[in-house]
């Protein structure tokens, strides 16, 4: 590898930087302990709305 435009022997992040990114693959999504929670939260909310609905006797 070359100097690059911005003087430096081994390279810098803005010139070859692509290079590396490329050769890293995201792993696949994991689901996180708040998004969980959250799709508890609104399946809960959920269920209380339509409790709610039948209580109050509305279609």
């Amino acid at each position: 590898m070359g100097e690059c435009k911005h003087g430096l022997r081994q390279g810098c992040v803005y010139c070859h930087g692509h290079t590396t990114a490329a050769a890293r693959q995201p792993g696949p999504k994991r689901r996180t302990k708040a998004s969980r929670l959250s799709e508890k939260m609104n399946d809960r909310m959920t269920a209380l709305k339509q409790r709610l609905r039948e209580l109050r006797g509305s279609p």
